[in-house]
């Protein structure tokens, strides 16, 4: 045993036979800009099996052969991502033999600009009234640890990666909800990073991203603004970084950011309530 090739991959060597123990790469949220991206990024990486994650594909069982999926890049569907036996079941039908470590890739989530059609603060989808889009909290907490416990129980090193905004720290009012749970959540990868040896968690902090579905929510934001796409970042350049992310030698808890700084970006381009402005203006409000 112990012949190492690659850093990114390993061969083991047993008697007259050669293994390649591979690295299994989990993308949630596969069909958005992003998890395309790192789709498109990792199936260029030698040594790595992809499974993306999506409600549009054919369900898991549909692969799998004596109740395993085969090491074979594939996308699938799982049932409900925040349910966490949805997640069990899922993690269950992967076949260990085949990998050395798990990467996860968390690209699922709302970002929802709270505001209503007057330009006031309103939040949306908070059926408990704690003043929280629950939907944020499905998906960018509940739906990551949900998944990451499931990984864990397979029994090899896991390093999970979210996104988060490098709004997020000056709090912007419009955002509340998501910010305020990507907080929850990175304290909780704290805690869970200190805790157990064999997994790392990441967050990647992003500027906004030029794909169509920023363009759709945020109509009028070259329009109404001194906003430039070309700072904005690219899906291919955050799936580079996500990869030089998880194949580091870092781990524990990681935070880093990726960000292209603008001529007309101020130190308080993100207070408020200059920043609540500028979103009436590309809402069109």
């Amino acid at each position: 045993f112990g012949v190492k090739t690659n850093w990114r991959f390993r061969i083991l060597r047993e008697e007259n036979f050669l293994i390649l123990m591979k690295t299994l790469i989990i993308i949630n949220g596969v069909t958005g800009a992003l998890g395309a991206a790192c789709l498109a990024r990792f199936s260029r990486e030698h040594g790595t099996t992809i499974i993306g994650l999506s409600r549009q594909a054919q369900k898991a069982d549909t692969f799998c052969a004596n109740g395993y999926l085969p090491d074979n890049t594939l996308i699938c569907s799982i049932g409900d991502i925040s349910n966490k036996e949805d997640c069990k079941s899922f993690s269950q039908k992967i076949d260990k033999s085949f990998y050395e470590k798990i990467i996860y890739i968390h690209a699922v989530g709302v970002y929802p600009f709270e505001l209503d059609s007057t330009g006031n603060i309103h939040v949306s989808n908070d059926d408990d009234n704690d003043g929280i889009d629950d939907r944020v909290v499905k998906l960018s907490h509940d739906a990551f640890f949900a998944m990451t416990e499931a990984l864990e129980d397979v029994g090899l090193p896991v390093r999970a990666l979210i996104f988060g905004g490098i709004a997020d720290k000056f709090k912007p009012a419009v955002h509340k909800s998501w910010w305020t749970v990507i907080e929850k959540t990175k304290e909780r990868m704290k805690k869970e990073a200190e805790q157990k040896n064999k997994t790392s968690f990441f967050v990647l902090n992003i500027s906004s991203v030029i794909c169509p579905h920023e363009l759709i929510t945020r109509p009028f934001v070259f329009q109404n603004t001194n906003a430039d796409a070309s700072f904005w970042l690219m899906p291919h350049e955050v799936a580079e970084q996500v990869a030089a992310l998880v194949f580091s030698k870092r781990d524990g808890f990681v935070e880093d950011r990726l960000f292209h700084k603008a001529d007309y970006y101020e130190e308080d381009y993100f207070a408020d309530p200059k920043f609540t402005k500028r979103k009436k203006a590309e809402l069109g409000i």
